[in-house]
């Protein structure tokens, strides 16, 4: 779910920057980009740690 996320907010800023919209526009769209990316990294380091627990 995470992934499908990142790839649509991904796809919309790269689009929003290729037409040249507002500035304050593609900030707010990076900063959503930005909260999805650390959920994956939240996930990414939770599900790395479980692990090690288990050597």
């Amino acid at each position: 779910m995470i992934n499908l996320l990142l790839y649509i907010h991904r796809r919309k800023l790269e689009k929003m920057i290729e037409k040249g919209e507002d500035y304050n526009k593609i900030l707010r769209q990076s900063q959503i980009l930005d909260k999805y990316i650390n959920k994956k990294m939240k996930k990414m380091l939770y599900e790395g740690s479980s692990s090690l627990e288990n050597i």
